[in-house]
């Protein structure tokens, strides 16, 4: 009996990672739509080699957006007062998305200096007001400037456990609240680990953690 139920456990677990990979492909459709109809490079997974812990760029899933932008907008006044940094942009797009709402500042950190000048590339074509950084989350000196950061599983456990540590102590030289948007969030428990709460889970794997400073 105890293995015929570990036996369904294994294969429902396979066949949710099959939809899940079925749908992900389906949703950067509309990613490459975009592109055509506007002269863009969002679309497209860089077939580069994990470079010391940061993983290959894979474009964020389209679908998960409608829930983030729910929340922003009934939890977070559309951004308005909060300012975003996407950790690991890659082409960009996810910043696209941010510029559409009313955050007081748009940014994007990217390691790789190719997906970084394609990002840049990307937004003087679409949004003006979005700055990319070409740094390194680990030690990214601006961590301070943001409340909220987007992360779309950049980088293994030993440099996220870094770049957490980094917003950390830019969160007690400056205190505010920390809200953090990780989809496909493997290393979770490093946020837990670290005093963050989870504050929200929805599909296409996408939690949202937050953390309150002292102010």
């Amino acid at each position: 009996m105890n293995n015929f139920r570990e036996n369904c456990v294994r294969d429902l677990k396979r066949l949710f990672h099959l939809l899940y990979t079925l749908t992900y492909f389906v949703s950067l459709v509309p990613l490459k739509i975009y592109d055509i109809l506007h002269g863009t490079e969002f679309s497209g997974i860089d077939n580069s080699e994990d470079k010391e812990g940061r993983y290959t760029y894979y474009p964020s899933p389209v679908f998960s957006f409608p829930r983030l932008r729910r929340y922003i907008r009934r939890n977070m006044q559309n951004g308005r007062g909060s300012s975003v940094l996407d950790i690991g942009c890659g082409k960009g797009f996810v910043l696209l998305f941010f510029s559409g709402l009313s955050f007081d500042k748009v940014a994007g950190i990217e390691y790789d200096e190719k997906l970084c000048r394609i990002a840049k590339r990307n937004l003087r074509k679409t949004s003006g007001k979005v700055k990319v950084y070409r740094a390194d989350a680990a030690d990214f000196p601006l961590y301070d400037n943001f409340d909220t950061f987007y992360l779309y599983n950049p980088f293994d456990e030993k440099i996220l456990e870094k770049c957490i540590d980094q917003i950390l102590a830019s969160l007690r030289k400056c205190p505010r609240k920390l809200t953090v948007f990780y989809c496909n969030p493997v290393y979770g428990d490093v946020l837990m680990n670290k005093g963050f709460k989870e504050e929200a889970h929805f599909y296409y794997k996408t939690t949202i953690y937050t953390l309150r400073g002292e102010e």
